[in-house]
């Protein structure tokens, strides 16, 4: 099997979390995992720049020495807040010609998708969930890899957009981080991977309870069918405690998390808790007196939850309720849940090794995710092969490479590059001067996690150094507003 690592980057407003892991099989393997807690993020915006980065350099460091993997990429997930939900159609046509659909193909839908919806609105496209393909109108089918096709392929996806000022914000801040973002997920798209395969074609609710937002994800028949926010979440519990008994918001959050119970008929009359309130005074209460208040706030964001469901008109969750995030960690909302809904309800918590906590969910969803769109779009193979030499895919040094076409995250990428250029001021080669285009964009182990191999490989094409201008000259005509916008951020 390849060693092909994949970094998750959570960025929440309780805190951040780093997750390093490798596709094992038909699932994943975390190797390491890190988290810091932070106040610079509200709704899923940073709201203290050099705080949030900090915060994402600790948590860095680590996951990587619980992992021992150098992270220099990874791979970010934000919360649907602030996003768009967009159902578009497009299609490429081959005219009689027999094509034996590749990733390459799936890819240019993708982009196509992508132009269609940046073109609606002044959105970033951060997710595409692909809902079905149809090939020749003759079937529809989930993967058309290998498939021929004659007349057309046609792919009907979900594209998930966001307002870009918050994505250059959240993208400048990881990128002062000395890490490259390859892609930014939706968690509207990621959450799925937490279901069985029972609850993703009958219908099931995942609802992410965090720190600020409650976020909620309906899918069924194994696609995203409705994504909404709930502006309340664990934080709006623990001011209603801290006002109740008069107690710092530190103080009542301590009380919540060791004594807190959302379903008030398990909540003990007799036990009693001891506090210190604002003045310094002792005061006490009961279990009962506490989960009183967290009941009345937990059962109002619940039924906030329902009242979006019937506005998206989904009127059965025949596959149940799916709770997770941080804010699940208090005793009794499983059992509130099923007080109000007749529905099945149970809690995800993440069964890998140091991960196993509600708020780790989000973050591995988007390991599997990753690792799904790198083998749809063909960037990685990881199988098991009996032709492969220490573990590792052997790939021509002759062999050029594809290049992917240039998107917003290679020009984020790429301006990078060009501002360290700058700053080491050091003299190179003409042939030197263009080798990072030469880097492939498909993230395959054994030429992209390593430039100098990169440059062996790139040395053996017979590419003069005026080629190569007018390869990144075409390429610089096909740059967005964006894109462009980017740029000029580092200049």
């Amino acid at each position: 099997m390849n060693e092909h690592y994949y970094v998750g980057l959570d960025i929440g407003s309780a805190s951040i979390k780093v997750v390093v892991g490798e596709k094992f099989k038909d699932g994943v393997n975390i190797i390491g995992t890190g988290e810091t807690y932070t106040d610079s993020i509200e709704k899923g915006a940073i709201v203290d720049f050099e705080s949030a980065k900090t915060a994402i350099k600790d948590t860095l460091k680590k996951a990587s020495i619980a992992s021992g993997v150098n992270i220099t990429e990874l791979f970010v997930t934000v919360p649907y807040t602030l996003s768009e939900s967009y159902e578009v159609d497009e299609m490429l046509q081959f005219d009689g010609q027999e094509t034996e659909l590749k990733g390459e193909h799936i890819e240019e839908l993708f982009d196509r998708v992508t132009e269609q919806v940046m073109g609606m609105d002044d959105v970033e496209v951060i997710g595409i969930e692909p809902l079905v393909f149809n090939v020749d109108d003759i079937h529809e089918v989930d993967d058309p890899k290998e498939i021929i096709a004659t007349q057309f392929v046609e792919l009907k996806a979900r594209a998930i957009g966001v307002k870009k000022s918050l994505l250059i914000n959240l993208l400048k801040c990881v990128d002062q981080c000395d890490v490259e973002v390859l892609d930014v997920y939706s968690s509207a798209i990621t959450l799925k991977n937490i279901l069985t395969d029972a609850e993703k074609e009958l219908g099931s609710l995942v609802i992410d309870i965090g720190r600020d937002i409650t976020e909620l994800n309906y899918y069924q028949r194994g696609v995203l069918v409705a994504s909404d926010v709930v502006y309340k979440g664990g934080q709006n519990i623990t001011n209603d405690i801290m006002h109740a008994f008069e107690l710092s918001y530190d103080e009542a959050e301590r009380v919540k998390s060791q004594h807190g119970n959302a379903f008030y008929p398990n909540a003990n009359d007799t036990d009693i808790i001891f506090s210190t309130d604002t003045n310094g005074d002792e005061v006490e209460f009961t279990e009962q007196d506490l989960s009183d208040v967290i009941e009345a706030r937990t059962e109002e964001i619940l039924l906030e939850v329902l009242d979006l469901l019937q506005k998206h008109k989904i009127m059965h969750v025949n596959g149940g309720f799916v709770l997770t995030g941080g804010t699940t960690n208090v005793l009794g909302i499983k059992e509130l849940m099923q007080d109000i809904v007749s529905e099945k309800v149970r809690i995800h918590v993440p069964n890998h090794m140091g991960a196993r906590k509600p708020q780790f969910s989000r973050v591995i969803s988007l390991i599997s995710s990753s690792i799904y769109f790198d083998e749809l779009l063909e960037y990685v193979k990881i199988e098991y092969h009996n032709d492969l030499e220490d573990g590792k895919e052997i790939v021509p040094a002759n062999e050029e490479q594809p290049t992917k076409k240039s998107g917003f995250f290679d020009s984020f990428k790429s301006k990078k590059k060009e501002s360290n250029d700058i700053v080491e001021e050091q003299p190179q080669d003409k042939d030197e001067q263009f080798s990072d285009e030469f880097v492939s964009t498909h993230r395959d182990e054994d030429i992209q996690r390593n430039v100098d191999s990169n440059e062996q490989t790139r040395q053996t094409n017979d590419h003069s150094n005026n080629e190569t201008v007018e390869q990144n000259d075409e390429e610089r005509k096909e740059e967005s507003k964006l894109q462009k916008f980017m740029k000029s951020l580092f200049e």
